[in-house]
């Protein structure tokens, strides 16, 4: 049967595409649920068929070959969720740990499934279409939130008081989470003025980083405007870098002219100062930077507590001797220390990481992010190929303002487009190995 099956359909490539549907789905979440039941989503009923899928494609071929050159990263992500699972062991909340374990499970199988169907410059160019498409679409919801009193019903907004109806949360819960998800993408958007050789493709990218700067106004993110001061000097570098095809005078006299121009859009928007889209007062209180010292001192506002969870994370590490309090349990331990019984997400994967898996996976995750990056920076720079050297680039920058964007979602462990992120890198190293391997495109 499943031979008729796979003469059929080609089971091998109906499951590919068919993760290439997945990923769109897992950025759109509960939103893409039925209405109603938001667990039961087109990401989670994908998710299921095609796991099934890939279970009969092995037990059909019994075999399991990855045929990868990223072998070591994808070690690491196996490593980090069997520790993960073993540190159920000892971890409090069992609840909070095994839900925290699932989410890695299939976090980590998302990464690798990337992978493993971004196969080739076809599937690349497919993937990052699907992706882009659904990033337009958040873009567009969040300016039915600007322009009007729309609110998609997963939104955290929903009933708040009106101080807080200013914000834009598009098809994410909170408005964090949002920024993070623009800061993440906008790096694609400003590199391709620099490689795009037709005004069809440069003029839809222009006019959507330029939405996307308003749409991060409207989040008050001010940790992700940091990350994106950060990407826009890596994005340069790597690009002056590369070797062989580079980009012609013209385009990068329009790339740093976009470049300028966002960084003048954000700069007025956070006084308050653009002419037609005016942030609000409020928005502009919440883009005040010299709050944060006072904040700080006084140990109170969004300042304060932060560094009450980071003394508060440091704590409960050391007091685990380094192995980590178990899967999702970082927040129980939290709540039992005076002043964060009300505020006890960590809002820093970087500590999230380290209190829940323990040394030993912070270090592996460290040495996983450093190594990440070295290879998007060496495929950037080499590969003779458009897209692949525009999504290394692009994504290199991403990357490494991620350092920071990290530290704006209250939990990363459930944020699929960074998972997703990873998984994109991962599968452009991997083209670029496989063309130096073989000595030819991968078609």
């Amino acid at each position: 049967m499943i031979d008729r099956l796979e003469r059929a359909l080609s089971l091998s490539e109906t499951l590919r595409w068919g993760f290439l549907l997945l990923l769109p789905a897992a950025v759109l979440g509960s939103v893409a649920a039925w209405p109603g039941l938001r667990t039961l989503s087109a990401f989670r009923v994908l998710y299921v068929a095609l796991g099934l899928g890939t279970v009969a494609w092995i037990v059909h071929h019994r075999r399991l070959s990855l045929r990868v050159h990223v072998t070591p990263f994808l070690l690491f992500l196996a490593f980090w969720t069997a520790w993960t699972f073993v540190s159920l062991i000892w971890a409090v909340d069992k609840a909070a740990g095994i839900r925290y374990a699932i989410f890695l499970t299939m976090m980590a199988s998302l990464t690798v499934g990337t992978v493993l169907a971004v196969n080739s410059v076809k599937t690349l160019r497919a993937a990052l279409l699907l992706l882009l498409v659904v990033f337009g679409a958040s873009l567009g919801i969040a300016l039915l939130e600007i322009l009007t009193d729309f609110r998609l019903p997963t939104s955290m907004l929903v009933g708040k008081p009106a101080r807080y109806q200013w914000a834009a949360t598009s098809i994410f819960h909170n408005q964090n989470d949002f920024a993070t998800y623009i800061a993440l993408w906008l790096p694609f958007l400003v590199a391709i003025p620099f490689v795009a050789r037709r005004a069809y493709v440069a003029l839809p990218a222009v006019v959507c980083a330029f939405i996307s700067a308003l749409c991060l106004l409207y989040t008050g993110s001010r940790v992700n405007l940091l990350a994106l001061v950060l990407m826009a000097p890596t994005l340069l570098v790597v690009l002056a870098l590369r070797r062989g095809t580079s980009s012609k005078r013209w385009q990068w006299i329009m790339g740093i002219a976009l470049l300028f121009a966002v960084a003048c859009f954000l700069f007025l928007g956070i006084r308050g100062e653009l002419p037609l889209v005016r942030l609000p007062w409020l928005g502009v209180q919440h883009w005040r930077f010299d709050t944060l010292e006072t904040e700080i001192d006084e140990g109170s506002g969004s300042g304060g507590t932060r560094i009450r969870l980071i003394e508060g994370a440091v704590h409960v590490s050391l007091d685990s001797h380094l192995l980590g309090v178990g899967p999702g349990n970082a927040e129980y331990h939290l709540r039992q220390i005076p002043g964060l019984e009300k505020v006890y997400n960590l809002h820093n994967w970087w500590l999230e990481v380290l209190v829940n898996g323990g040394a030993l996976v912070f270090v592996g995750y460290l040495a996983f992010y450093a190594a990440l990056l070295w290879s998007l920076f060496r495929v950037a720079r080499d590969t003779q190929d458009g897209l692949t050297a525009l999504a290394a680039a692009s994504l290199f920058a991403a990357v490494v303002g991620y350092i920071l964007g990290s530290l704006s979602p209250s939990s990363a462990i459930h944020f699929t487009p960074m998972w997703i992120h990873f998984g994109l890198s991962l599968a452009v190293i991997n083209l670029h190995l496989r063309r130096e391997a073989h000595g030819r495109p991968v078609a």
